[in-house]
Parts: structure tokens; sequence; C-alpha cells
């Protein structure tokens, strides 16, 4: 059973990875092309609206599609009461968004097109929640080939028709319409996934949807915190430092979010194993994390060290001379992508352990820290500042994350491990600081020859670890 359990693991996370880097790749090459035809401060005012977009779509869905998972792989039978009340209440959630999401925009002082970008994108939260739904749906089923589908039909309709607009000379609001119709597409190509695999059904149960949503304000305020502190940063940005400032802060920024693609979709994936394994076998369990966290510092890390070396670099071969200002933004938010590995993998943990409170307890002191960071920094240094007071929150969540998430014991053992993976991380960064004006074409296999053997020479890595992952994604495809 254990190893039938890790090997539909690896299928889920396989396929949600696709997914995901499907969306993430197509999002990067249209973002690069929608800051050259936007302009800095354009591409400020679309920043904007989907960071809104995403930040109250989060608020309202992705509580409701962690519970709904973890029930649903629990207590199967119960799918279709389970969906109906998930459904219901993102709908409520939808409607009290679109007013919120509408009125905050006025409030803050934004142009008036910008205004108006985020009245259409609130549109689009309704369809958007709904295919939240859906996909906790398929992941809590293991069918999570019908997510990468549906992510695939989003991305090319997404991508190919805003590219189109911008190209015969639409601007911002075209670009909204382009969301909300997409997300209605990817609504319907759901429900069709539903309907094909026999979980499409609608069973009303009140008893159990006041259960439903007694648990999912344990899950809200938890998710609202975290929430609210990851996209604290842009929001101060644009209140203080206006739109021009948001567009070079998010070139940075999407370029350090592909670096979380891989753990967020296998943590995703995990989830429903996780909390079965809890249930089953907790040695089992710890196995699982321990070397998932062992080989997440191992990819983080050195991404890090080549990033803090060469941002300049990086920023210019993306994006235009308007966004140079983008690169030491970068170097601060470099440090992201080990926040984005650890983070949301430590918080699942918690919820698969039953102990979301623990994780409510880490987003409001991550939350507190944040804002008071954030603002402070903001008024002084700009976008720089929201870069650090980013680091800033996600490194105090980190800390509490493995104080709540891990027995005191292996604390001090994970804390060992990720000092030995910077200190191979450090030794590669030398070698690439030494030749950091050569060819990526050099630069990068350098790096990775390098740091590769002092993975293993510092004890960084172990052979259990390769041997591990190997049974994960190699074993199902092989059978």
């Amino acid at each position: 059973m254990a190893l039938e359990a890790i090997f539909r693991t690896g299928k889920n996370a396989g396929m949600l990875l696709a997914g995901t880097m499907t969306r993430m790749i197509a999002s990067f090459v249209f973002v690069v092309y929608c800051a050259d035809q936007l302009g800095v401060e354009g591409f400020g005012q679309y920043t904007i609206a989907v960071h809104y977009f995403e930040l109250f779509l989060s608020l309202t869905a992705t509580a409701v599609g962690i519970l709904l998972t973890r029930d649903m792989s629990r207590w199967p039978r119960h799918s279709y009461q389970l969906m109906t009340s998930a459904i219901v209440l993102v709908m409520l959630m939808s409607v009290l968004s679109i007013v919120a999401m509408s009125t905050m925009g006025f409030l803050s002082g934004y142009s008036a097109e910008t205004c108006q970008a985020l009245m259409i994108a609130s549109l689009a939260l309704v369809p958007a929640s709904a295919c939240a739904v859906f996909e906790a749906v398929f992941v809590a089923r293991e069918r999570a080939e019908f997510v990468t589908i549906g992510v695939a039909i989003e991305s090319l309709l997404k991508i190919g028709l805003s590219i189109a607009l911008l190209a015969a000379g639409y601007g911002l609001l075209a670009l909204m319409w382009v969301v909300l119709c997409v997300r209605l597409a990817l609504m319907f190509a759901y429900l069709l996934g539903l309907a094909r695999i026999g979980s499409l059904g609608w069973k009303y149960h009140h008893r159990r949807s006041l259960r439903f949503v007694n648990c999912w304000r344990m899950f809200a305020a938890e998710n609202w915190m975290a929430t609210i502190y990851t996209n604290l940063d842009v929001l101060v940005l644009s209140w203080f430092s206006g739109e021009v400032a948001v567009g070079i802060y998010n070139a940075a920024w999407k370029i350090v979010r592909l670096g979380a693609v891989v753990a967020r979709a296998y943590t995703t994936a995990v989830f429903p194993v996780m909390s079965r394994l809890h249930a089953e076998s907790v040695e089992s369990f710890n196995r699982l994390y321990r070397h998932t966290i062992r080989v997440m510092f191992a990819l983080a890390l050195p991404a890090i060290a080549v990033i803090s070396i060469v941002p300049d670099r990086m920023v210019g071969l993306l994006f235009n001379e308007e966004y140079a200002a983008a690169a030491p933004v970068l170097q601060v938010l470099a440090w992201v992508l080990l926040i984005d590995f650890l983070n949301p993998f430590l918080s699942y943990t918690l919820f698969a352990q039953g102990q979301q409170n623990k994780s409510m307890r880490v987003a409001g002191i991550s939350l507190l820290v944040n804002s008071v960071a954030t603002y402070a920094l903001v008024l002084k240094f700009g976008a720089v500042g929201a870069a650090i007071g980013t680091v800033i929150g996600g490194f105090v969540a980190m800390s509490c994350y493995l104080f709540y998430a891990m027995p005191k014991s292996e604390v001090l053992t994970t804390v060992g491990l990720g000092l030995r993976v910077a200190v191979a991380a450090l030794g590669m960064g030398i070698v690439v600081y030494t030749i950091r004006d050569s060819a990526w074409i050099k630069l990068l296999p350098v790096g990775a020859l390098v740091y590769t053997p002092l993975l293993f020479v510092v004890g960084a890595i172990r052979i259990a670890d390769l041997r591990f992952f190997q049974t994960i994604f190699l074993a199902r495809a092989s059978s």
C-alpha cells in the first residue's frame, strides 16, 4: 500500500508539475512581451489588476480547496455533499470579493484605467473560484491529468488572445476581458472532465455543510493571513510608490517565481497522501517530509547564489533598459526561492497533521512582522524595501514553521542540513563569480558540475535521497 501511494503521488505530482510548468512558462513569456508593449507604467497597472485578482481569488477559494482535498481523501463516499458545500461557499465569497475588490480599487487612489481594470478582473472571480474547487476534486481523486489539460487550455487561450490583442493595438482593459473569458472557458472544461470521471454530482446536506463551514473557518483564517502577508509587498508599494515602482518590482518578482514551480506542484500533489500517511504510519510520514526538505534545500540555494551574482544580466536578458532598476530588487528577492520552496510544504505538513491552528499562528506572526517591515522599508527604499520586507517576513515564517511542524530533535538537524547545502552553494558561487561574464551556455553547466559533487562531499545529499525520489517519479513511469 505504501509503494502504491508513492506511485500515485509521483503521477499526481508529475501531472501537476506539467500543468503548472505550462502555465508558468506561458505566463512568463507573455509577461516579458507585455512589459515591453505596455511600458513600465502600463505594466505596473496590469500588475496591480492581476495582483488584486489573485489576492481575492486566494481569499475566496484556496482554503476551501485545501479543506475539500483533505476531506474528500478521507471520506470519498461523501464527495458530492462535500463538493456542493464547497461550491456554495465559494460562490457566496465571490460575490463579497467582487464588491470588496472594486471598492479597494477606488479607495487606493489608482488611475481611472487601473480602477476599470480591477472592476473587470473582479467579475472573473466567480468562474475562477469554481475552477479552484474543481481542481481540488481532481487532486483528491488523484486525477490531476485533468488539471493539466485545463491549465493548458487556459494558458494557450490567455496567452494567444492577449498577444493578439496587444499586437493589434489594444491595451490594459482588453487584457482583463481576456482573463474573464478564459476563466469561463476553463470552468466549462473542468465540468466536462468531472462528468467524464463520474465525479460531477450535487447533493446538499445542511448538517454536513455547517460542519464544512466550521472547519473552513480555521483554514480560512490561516490562509487569509498568509495570503495578505504574501501580497502585502505589491499592495503597499502601489499605495505609496505608484504604478511605475510596481512595474519594476514585478519584473524582478516574475523571474524568482519560476523557481518555485516544482516545489508547489509536488506539495499540492503529495497533500492527499500526507493526510493518509499521518493516520496510517507516522514513520512513513516523517520519512516523506525529511527527504523532501533535504532536496528542496539542494534545489533552492544554488539558484539563489547564481541570481545574487548576476542579477543585472538576468534582467537585461529578459527586459528592455526601462527595467534596469529591477536588478537590485531581484538580488534581494532571490531569497524568496527558499521561502517559496519550504513554507508551503511545511504549512501543508501541519494541515496533514490536523494542526492548522499552529499554521494560523505562523501566518499571524509573519503578517505582523511583514506589515511593519514592509511599510517602513517601502517608505525609505521603494521597490528594494518591499523586497527586503518580504524576505524578512518569509524567514520569520520559516523559523516558526520548522518549530511547529517538526519534532524538536529534528529542527537542529534540519538547520544543520541547510548549512551543509549552503557550503556547497557557496563553493559553487565562488567559481561562478570568477566566470560571471561568460556566456550562459558556459556559466550554468560549470556551476552545475561544481555544485553536484560538492553536495556529496559535504554530506548534504545521500544516495538514499536519490533512490527515494527515483521511486516516486520513475517507478510509476516504468510500471
